[in-house]
């Protein structure tokens, strides 16, 4: 299976260029099941004077996703309530192509539900979750859609029991987190992630961050903390505002065999001249072998207490910002989180007033 960031389609045109990635790149997708972010439910109708990151995806992106032979997407993440009217479309739409999803749901227990497909012959569990911070400026529900969030010590059980319930199950967790263009993951994932795997999950990864984080392996489990985006057009959203800087434009798929426990990594670099959308095979390499896994990793020969340092020192994001550590610390986290809401609310306000750019 491989596993993949956000991908957001917002017309037909846009849908023939995801397609053509794939098309293009059958040696990799050809022969895969394809699991990945959807950011933003099917809508093929929306106000055209939309001055505002609403992201969502045309409904001519499942044709797209057939070819990559999708299996499942994750919905938990902060623009499926941009458009909670298209949740039951969205839902008719992916079952008639018989693409499972998590993350999202009429209930706060719907919406945590994990849901399982099969890869070949192996049968592979999906939890999806979003942190909660990236919801900043919604409700969580809206207009009765929930979004998974990430409650960790619940999670862990989750696993623990899911392990128990189902030992030839292969337990994948993917995660909407992270900071906007924070290339480090939080100390406190590098924490939540071990603990995963210790509690029976096989890979742990991560989206949101729209750049490359990385990964590392601990025991016999594939931990990618950020894959970046896969398919989320610059300058077609938001009246053409919503844009990245240059280093995001390199993106990260993850392609695991849960049968050999092996993986590959495939990077892209995203080029959207001449009018369209590609991506261009940077290299394909063994997890273990990965010159551009091993450039944006830095922490796996680092100790819990040495990575926080590191983090600390070297983070892209610095200005008003809180280290998170330990997500055992609930209430120290919990005021760093509300902190956080209102100075996103405050960077949100700054772009609708065209002073900053818009991201996400």
């Amino acid at each position: 299976m491989i596993v993949v960031g956000d991908i957001a389609s917002p017309n037909a045109a846009c849908s023939a260029d995801l397609k053509k990635i794939f098309t293009e790149h059958a040696a990799i997708f050809g022969n895969n099941s394809l699991v990945g972010n959807f950011e933003g439910l099917l809508c093929d109708e929306i106000a055209p004077d939309t001055n505002t990151p609403v992201l969502y995806n045309h409904s001519s992106v499942l044709d797209a996703l057939a070819a990559a032979n999708a299996k499942a997407v994750g919905l938990a993440n902060n623009h499926t309530l941009d458009l909670p009217e298209c949740f039951d479309n969205t839902v008719k739409a992916l079952t008639k192509s018989k693409i499972v999803f998590s993350g999202a749901g009429k209930s706060k227990l719907e919406a945590g539900e994990p849901v399982s497909f099969f890869d070949n012959n192996t049968e592979i569990i999906l939890f999806n979750y979003c942190w909660d911070f990236l919801l900043y400026h919604q409700q969580n529900p809206t207009e009765g859609l929930y979004v998974a969030e990430i409650d960790t010590l619940q999670l862990l059980t989750d696993i623990a029991a899911a392990k128990q319930a189902k030992s030839s199950a292969k337990i994948v967790v993917y995660l909407h987190w992270s900071f906007d263009l924070e290339t480090l993951p939080f100390p406190m994932y590098r924490q939540m992630a071990i603990s995963m795997i210790d509690a029976g999950a096989n890979a742990v990864i991560g989206t949101h961050s729209h750049c490359v984080q990385g990964g590392e392996k601990y025991k016999d489990g594939y931990i990618i903390y950020g894959l970046g985006n896969f398919f989320l057009p610059y300058n077609t959203f938001a009246n053409g505002k919503l844009t990245f800087p240059e280093f995001s434009r390199l993106q990260l798929a993850f392609d695991w065999n849960p049968a050999t426990n092996s993986a590959t990594c495939h990077w892209f670099y995203y080029d959207n001249s001449n009018g369209r959308h590609r991506l261009i095979l940077k290299e394909s390499a063994a997890f273990e072998n990965s010159v551009l896994l091993k450039q944006f990793s830095p922490y796996p020969d680092l100790s819990t207490e040495a990575y926080v340092t590191y983090f600390k020192k070297n983070r892209r994001k610095k200005i008003l910002v809180p280290v998170y550590t330990d997500y055992n610390a609930v209430f120290k986290n919990s005021m760093y989180t509300v902190f956080l809401k209102s100075r996103g609310r405050f960077a949100r306000m700054l772009a609708k007033m065209k002073m900053r750019k818009w991201q996400s």
